[in-house]
């Protein structure tokens, strides 16, 4: 059974210097929208921490509040620490992909802003045959981003990185409520995307959020081969880097019997978190997905309204 959530709410980063890496996504067209910022710490047993706090903006693309938001997030306690993934194949979040009207113009404009190039433009397949051109940049604090063409500026997917495609597969559909666009057992892209020599080949599978239109891209590498067993498990909270996928929904009490059903151990029983003096409090469950990314779901209702 999957949980009741009505769509993807928004996918999250963790970064150093806020203002900088505002910057960098404002560069790729993203426009902040809410500043959440608790005046003081709390109680931070939702995040399986003792007390937290943190300077944050949400961010939306050209699609608006119907489309996929960043929570783009500076721990402040506890402070920052650690790094986002080093490796291509690294397990969990891996990457974004967004799409901008002119390619070598954001790319130009994410450099100057502070990112740095990875790889690319080049084109590969995408899946399913479909050839696109992109680049891969990293934001100021190291997080992967990949930009491709697209009619406006927004967030398209996100990229996890697993072991078993699957059993991943299985898990965002029958527990998440993600629709299967499809699979591909030989997709092959240029290694220079990923900073790579040679070509890669990659296990990869399309689902989607029918809610938001979003997509959650599951990618197992093949060649080079690369066991993401030993690298998994489950980043701290404050970790730079993308952290947490969040779905909207109206009762994350119910949805955490479905998420225990399911095996899913959450860090602490449905919480309220404040994100701000002049925003409600919010209901927020958070637990580690099957590569260890933390799954967040965020009750939305009339009362509480909506932070984006």
């Amino acid at each position: 059974m999957a949980i009741g959530a009505s769509r993807i709410y928004h996918v999250n980063a963790n970064c150093s210097d806020l203002n900088r890496s505002l910057a960098f996504y404002e560069s790729l067209g993203l426009t902040p929208v809410v500043h959440t910022r608790p005046s003081r710490p709390q109680p931070g047993g939702a995040f399986g921490l003792d007390q937290v706090a943190w300077d944050a903006w949400v961010l939306e693309g050209d699609d608006g509040p119907n489309g996929l938001s960043l929570d783009l997030l500076q721990w402040t306690v506890p402070p920052p620490g650690g790094r986002p993934p080093v490796t291509p194949w690294h397990p969990g979040l891996h990457h974004l992909v967004v799409s901008v009207p002119d390619l070598e113009a954001q790319l130009a404009a994410a450099l100057a802003a502070g990112g740095s190039l990875v790889g690319g433009p080049v084109v590969g397949d995408h899946g399913g045959g479909e050839a696109i051109r992109a680049a891969m940049v990293r934001d100021p604090d190291g997080t992967a981003v990949v930009l491709v063409w697209g009619p406006d500026a927004r967030i398209t997917r996100v990229v996890v990185n697993t072991a078993n495609l699957g059993a991943a597969v299985a898990y965002y559909r029958d527990l998440c409520g993600l629709a299967v666009l499809g699979t591909w057992d030989d997709v092959h892209r240029p290694g220079e995307l990923y900073g790579l020599d040679g070509r890669v080949e990659l296990r990869v599978a399309d689902l989607v959020d029918v809610g938001a239109g979003f997509t959650v891209t599951l990618v197992q590498w093949v060649t080079p081969f690369a066991s993401v067993t030993s690298d998994r498990r489950v980043r701290a909270p404050n970790e730079l880097g993308l952290y947490r996928l969040a779905w909207a929904t109206d009762d994350c009490s119910r949805d955490e019997v479905t998420v225990r059903a399911a095996g899913g151990v959450p860090f602490a029983p449905t919480a309220e978190l404040s994100v701000g003096d002049d925003l409600p409090l919010l209901k927020v469950l958070f637990w580690p997905g099957p590569e260890g990314e933390c799954l967040e779901l965020i009750e939305v209702t009339e009362d509480s309204g909506a932070l984006s």
